[in-house]
């Protein structure tokens, strides 16, 4: 889908998504499950193993729309986490059993726990891609769930600086896709949703809440995991590629004055 079958004036604000679109771990998710899955007697792909992250991912989103995982006691958590394992295996076509189950999650370093098992790293891309929409005069935020205020987080990866503001769902009390959470940048900076483009790596979360909102979105796609037509959002492989289609957007709009 284009930006025209969305909106119909010019982008006056982008938001991001944070995990997985401005930064990822290095090792990613999905290599860390598929040395799980190693680990526990399972030769699979990594390639199958990235396919099968976005049953992982929708999994996270609805459990963490439904109850915060930052809310849930270390019983419910660890609960959460096999039932996160279960997700995955059964996208790869895996045994779910509970001995399966437990072995391949316990072998299984996630984002849940904090124990230097992975770094975060960001893309190579995110501050040039902010100082062209700076220079286009277009606003930036981030809108990240997450269980803490991802500020700090953020001046480490060297990003926050570029940003206008940044929205953490813990602290407005509200998770993607909720449409607090977007109204959380939006009313702020004082930009209705259809002046503004939502960007992220998660249909649940990030195209799901924009569009109920009545903002444009976009899903960026660096893997190859979505079909171009399946979701009702531009479809992008960076976020460079994003920025292009925004200002030329934006453009369009400027050269029909001039007629």
């Amino acid at each position: 889908m284009e930006i025209s079958g969305m909106i119909d004036r010019p982008i006056e604000l982008v938001t991001f998504d944070l995990y997985d679109t401005l930064v990822e771990t290095n090792p990613p998710r999905w290599e860390r499950f598929a040395a799980a899955l190693a680990r526990s007697g399972f030769d699979v792909c990594v390639d199958d193993v990235l396919q099968a992250d976005r049953a992982g991912e929708d999994h996270y989103t609805i459990e963490n729309g439904r109850y915060p995982i930052r809310d849930r006691t270390p019983e419910e958590v660890q609960q959460f986490r096999l039932d996160q394992a279960v997700a995955y295996l059964e996208a790869l076509g895996l045994p779910t059993d509970p001995e399966t189950s437990r072995t391949v999650q316990r072998h299984f370093f996630d984002e849940t726990q904090r124990h230097g098992q992975w770094v975060y790293e960001a893309f190579d891309e995110v501050i040039p891609v902010m100082e062209s929409l700076r220079e286009h005069g277009i606003t930036r935020a981030v809108i990240s769930n997450a269980d803490r205020d991802v500020t700090a987080f953020c001046l480490r990866m060297g990003f926050a600086a570029h940003m206008d503001l940044i929205v953490t769902s813990a602290l407005v009390g509200w998770e993607k896709p909720d449409a607090r959470t977007f109204y959380a940048a939006l009313e702020p900076l004082e930009v209705p949703p259809e002046a503004a483009l939502h960007v992220g790596d998660q249909h649940l979360s990030d195209v799901k809440g924009a569009r109920a909102i009545g903002m444009a979105a976009a899903i960026i796609d660096r893997y190859g995991r979505h079909d171009p037509e399946e979701h009702d959002a531009l479809h992008v492989s960076s976020l460079t590629s994003l920025v292009e289609h925004v200002i030329a957007w934006n453009a369009s709009f400027a050269e029909s004055a001039s007629r």
